[in-house]
This record gives C-alpha cells, sequence and structure tokens, in this order.
C-alpha cells in the first residue's frame, strides 16, 4: 500500500515554493544531511513543510481555508477497560493503518493521532481546489473500509461486539503553524477544527456528518440530503449538518 505514495521529491515544497525537495532516491542524501526527511504526515511531504513557517513564510502561523475531517473510535473508554491496553494498541494500530492510506491517497495530512481519533488536513500544504470533496471521498473511503473488515478490527483487540467509527468534517478559515514557545507543535487551531471534532461526537456509527458550509460545496452531488440540527457541546448556536450516505 506504501509504494502508491512513494514520490521522488515533496509535493508539498514544489507547490509551495517551486523547489524539488528531494525524500527518496540518491538525490535525497544532500537533504538528508541537513536534516531534512520524509514527513510523518504524509509520505510525499518532507519536514521542511512543517517548518516552511518560519523558514519560508516568516511567520509562524498563517491563515488558510482548509477543510478538517475527524474519525473517531466509538465507545473507545468502555473498549478500554474490555480489552486492556495490548488490545486497544493493536485495534488503534489497525484504525490508523485503514485512516491514513484513504487521506493520504486524496493528499490530506494526518495532523495528528489524539487517542482514538484522526485529525485530518485538506488543503495544506498541497493545495486542492476540491478539498471538501477530498475530504468527504476519504471519509467514505475509510467507513467503507472499516466496515469491510470488521473481522480484522475485532480479532486485533479480541473483541466480540462492532467497532464503531464516526467521522465529522468542516471547512473554513483556521490558523495553522507552529504553536507554543517552550514545547512547539506544528498544528491547526480555529473553530473549524473546534466544529468538526464536535461533530464527529455526534456522527452515529458509520455516519459521516458535514457542515452547512462543508455541503454547500459538494451539494451538487448529493442535492436531496435533508438538513438537521445538533446542539454541540461547547458550541452556543446550534449547528446544522447534513449525513453523507456510505
Amino acid at each position: 500500500m506504501m509504494d502508491d505514495f512513494k514520490k521522488v521529491y515533496c509535493r508539498g515544497c514544489w507547490q509551495q515554493m517551486k523547489v524539488p525537495i528531494f525524500i527518496r532516491t540518491p538525490l535525497s542524501v544532500p537533504f538528508r544531511l541537513m536534516g531534512i526527511r520524509p514527513s510523518r504526515m504524509h509520505p510525499n511531504l518532507c519536514t521542511l513543510c512543517e517548518s516552511m513557517f518560519t523558514r519560508v513564510k516568516k511567520n509562524k502561523q498563517i491563515d488558510i481555508q482548509a477543510t478538517v475531517m475527524f474519525a473517531d473510535l466509538r465507545g473507545y473508554t468502555a473498549l478500554s477497560e474490555q480489552v486492556g491496553p495490548d488490545g486497544i494498541a493493536r485495534l488503534l494500530n489497525a484504525f490508523y493503518d485503514e485512516c491514513a492510506p484513504a487521506i493520504w491517497r486524496r493528499d490530506g495530512i494526518i495532523n495528528k493521532m489524539i487517542g482514538d481519533a484522526v485529525l485530518s488536513i485538506f488543503n495544506f500544504p498541497i493545495e486542492q481546489h476540491d478539498h471538501v470533496h477530498q475530504a468527504m471521498m476519504a471519509g467514505i473511503e475509510i467507513q467503507r473500509k472499516c466496515a469491510a473488515v470488521q473481522s480484522e478490527l475485532r480479532a486485533a483487540a479480541g473483541l466480540d461486539v462492532p467497532v464503531q467509527i464516526g467521522i465529522g468534517i468542516h471547512t473554513g478559515t483556521a490558523a495553522i503553524g507552529e504553536f507554543g514557545t517552550a514545547y512547539k507543535d506544528f498544528t491547526i487551531i480555529g473553530s473549524v477544527v473546534n466544529k468538526a471534532a464536535r461533530l464527529q461526537g455526534a456522527a452515529a456509527n458509520g455516519e459521516i456528518l458535514i457542515t452547512e458550509e462543508a455541503y454547500s460545496h459538494i451539494e451538487h452531488m448529493y442535492p436531496h440530503l435533508e438538513p438537521r440540527t445538533y446542539h454541540l457541546k461547547g458550541m452556543e448556536q446550534p449547528v446544522i449538518a447534513y449525513s453523507v450516505p456510505v
């Protein structure tokens, strides 16, 4: 599976700076000596993409238009009590392995793996005019694949019950870059992230919920979805969202 993603140069640096930063083949050796290596967030990006804010853009953070997707294992706490740390570790590894190719295939990056959830970003550093659509297609692939490999996911953790997945997607303006001083972290922040996270918490097993803002970008593909109103934790105003068929 990884062979599908192994390119010679960093696509992010090429798009952002028009500079070929080689991350594979012998051409990558000089860059390795400078400390530039393939990124963990996407195999076709390099670590320079993670630090380009200070080195290239001369800012610690920038504002971007981005689509954020959270994919989450349902009932993580209860599962942890049932199967113990070894079983949970195997389940998370299997879950992450299903999420990563679906996200990378559509030029998203995996920014964080937060316990039972995967936080992915679309439209940076590889820019996409259809980043909402790409995030949605990644979500559909994750749901379909996890449904298809239920026996493998259950076996990984030693579970007799189905492994349940919920996904939330939101799009808008967010701040991305390096945050912190004593401990620096590359991440994305803002209401886009918060709303996507809250929405995945409201999603049912096997469901993909997208906000009204995200739906406006793909409405032509799914013109008959019915809006639903959600009262999400930490959100003063109700949120309109749509359930995308899987």
